[in-house]
């Protein structure tokens, strides 16, 4: 007997072709996917349509009276990728029995007051768009990014506080966004950088929050960096920094600008955050895009940014490349 009943008859699953949502299988491995998960999900009934995996990326998992939990499909796909085929099932059936486990904690965790949970605070850096109601606490910080607050309730695996949690706890967002900034100074990150005097340094942290660590760029940079700090989060495990250097800002962004669109390209959608180039400079951070000239054009590429880095900008370099915008 399948371990869990939520989904009916997939029908015949042999020429259906691999989803763009699992693009890294091959046909062969996307069959065997498909097989796996209607052996786990499918209960044997005849009624309802037919279920085709490819169109549901998306499932939950939970009794028919119960709200049940969000599965991405893809998370399983990409989990179970590098391991032998006849350990899929084993793997997802794990995960599936670490998902409804981490449901029972977090909603326990849900019900906390905050001196009970305040250690679990953390900020987590999202896109923007993807902010709504579920999200009791959330910092607007460009047009591309946002911080949400999240309770980090095993190994890397957080959830956003809820509304109704936070309003329970009769705080101020500030008492509470201190919290979770207190938190994410102490969680460990390792740095690397390339040597030079200006060095652009390499920031990998625990899955999922690394980007997050941009909050803290000049403290992380542990250098004099009075004009700001330049930054890049393509997507969530990338977050690289360096001081802006007043004789090569321009070099600078070109420079940037070519390896976030390289990293921004090659992550998948659910994981990209921003392709801008990021400007942390006096505790606010700014969004600085750079337009390449199309090839074989005599147009020059344009720089954007908001008129105080422009201006910054036309005061080390008058315009004549790249020009502001």
């Amino acid at each position: 007997m399948p371990l869990f009943r939520r989904a009916k008859k997939s029908g015949d699953l042999g020429n259906s072709p691999v989803p763009p949502w699992c693009s890294w299988l091959g046909p062969a491995e996307w069959q065997a996917f498909q097989d796996v998960l209607a052996d786990i999900f499918l209960d044997g009934s005849d009624s309802g349509p037919p279920m085709n995996f490819g169109d549901r990326q998306h499932l939950r998992l939970g009794a028919a009276d119960e709200p049940g939990i969000a599965l991405d499909l893809a998370e399983i796909a990409r989990l179970v990728s590098d391991l032998p085929h006849d350990q899929w099932r084993s793997a997802t059936v794990d995960y599936l029995n670490g998902q409804l486990s981490l449901r029972d904690r977090r909603e326990a965790l849900y019900r906390a007051g905050f001196d009970e949970v305040r250690h679990l605070l953390m900020p987590r850096l999202v896109r923007a768009d993807t902010v709504g109601d579920h999200h009791g606490l959330a910092l607007s910080l460009t047009g591309d990014l946002a911080a949400v607050l999240v309770l980090r309730f095993a190994d890397n695996l957080s959830a956003a506080v809820p509304p109704a949690q936070f309003e329970s706890w009769n705080l101020g967002a500030e008492e509470v966004w201190d919290a979770a900034l207190g938190n994410l100074r102490t969680h460990p990150v390792d740095l690397d950088d390339d040597g030079k005097p200006n060095p652009m340094v390499s920031v990998e942290g625990e899955s999922g929050f690394t980007c997050t660590h941009v909050l803290r760029a000049p403290e992380l940079l542990a250098r004099p960096a009075p004009l700001g700090v330049l930054a890049m989060v393509p997507h969530e495990e990338f977050l690289f920094l360096q001081a802006v250097d007043g004789t090569d800002l321009r070099i600078q962004l070109i420079a940037f600008s070519m390896v976030i669109r390289q990293n921004w390209d090659g992550a998948s959608a659910e994981h990209r955050l921003s392709p801008d180039i990021l400007w942390v400079h006096e505790g606010e951070i700014e969004t600085v895009t750079v337009e390449p000239a199309p090839p074989g054009s005599n147009q020059p590429g344009v720089i954007s940014g908001s008129e105080r880095f422009i201006a910054l900008l036309s005061s080390i370099h008058p315009p004549d490349q790249y020009p502001a915008a």
